[in-house]
């Protein structure tokens, strides 16, 4: 039986995903930040779907959480077969993480490689298992998402500086999606890069629609007010599951690696990606600011 761990899996496209594959031969394991969310998904799943799970209890604005979280799968878990890297949030302003990092690109990137690291590292992962990392359009400057950055930050957005990698020279002020966009363009310049060293490992990104989801919720009142009408007017999570399923079926069956998707479409990611000295200075520079805060 498959192994399969999704981050994120107490609300929105994770909750669906394990709906969905619950109804599958799989073995499911689940990262969430709320335990007693985490706590009544086990039990539904168990009492309903008559399968037998378990969970893990992390928040990925703190590194030290997702390390010791890590550590706790990789002396209780024998092999993954699929990681699905889902968690993320939409910051439309600068904030920092507990660990002084931007937010945005440590919750919906960094905190991933770290545990994607810890877990390649320790040999969790076997020959044919896969890794998906659930990106977004966002990536790319040209999507309307982007519009107001290209006029207020156009020397920002489409590619990841890495001479002030956390922003640390700059004061953003007003509305952005600059951090979001960054953090999904930074997913899929790690999918490239770790699918070229990682070979026994399929390793894709997957830009699962636009989606009614909480993922905009913590902007305050604009995003109380903002998220139902997401809700509203966009596709709901359980298609945005359904692509990523489409996906991990795909790639079981095939093999297929270093592919972006926009949903169920194998596409073109925005052109600065595909770039390999950005790609290996991302993985470098990323390892770099992990060693600042804990060891791996």
């Amino acid at each position: 039986m498959k192994t399969i761990l999704i981050t994120g899996a107490t609300s929105g496209i994770g909750k669906d995903l394990i709906n969905i594959l619950a109804n599958k031969n799989y073995n499911l394991l689940f990262i969430g930040r709320n335990k007693r969310k985490c706590e009544d998904l086990k039990n539904f799943l168990e009492n309903t779907k008559k399968i037998k799970t378990n969970y893990y209890i992390s928040d990925f604005n703190d590194l030290n959480s997702v390390k010791k979280m890590t550590e706790k799968i990789i002396s209780n878990t024998q092999k993954i077969d699929a990681l699905i890297n889902n968690a993320g949030k939409v910051y439309f302003s600068y904030k920092k993480s507990l660990d002084g990092i931007e937010k945005s690109f440590q919750i919906n990137y960094l905190s991933h490689f770290l545990l994607t690291s810890l877990l390649i590292k320790n040999n969790l992962f076997t020959k044919n298992s896969q890794i998906i990392n659930v990106s977004s359009v966002a990536h790319n400057p040209n999507s309307s998402i982007n519009s107001l950055d290209k006029i207020k930050n156009k020397e920002f957005i489409g590619k990841i500086n890495f001479q002030d990698i956390n922003y640390k020279n700059n004061k953003f002020k007003g509305f952005s999606s600059l951090f979001y966009s960054r953090s999904k363009m930074a997913q899929i310049l790690w999918t490239y890069y770790l699918s070229d060293i990682e070979k026994n490992i399929s390793i894709n990104a997957i830009h699962p629609g636009l989606l009614g989801s909480n993922v905009i919720y913590e902007n305050g009142f604009l995003g109380k007010i903002i998220t139902p009408f997401f809700k509203l007017f966009f596709k709901s999570t359980a298609e945005g599951a359904k692509s990523i399923i489409n996906l991990l079926d795909l790639v079981f069956e095939q093999n297929l690696t270093g592919k972006y998707f926009d949903e169920k479409i194998e596409s073109k990611s925005y052109s600065y990606t595909y770039n390999k000295i950005h790609q290996k200075k991302l993985y470098e520079e990323s390892h770099k600011l992990l060693e600042k805060f804990i060891k791996i």
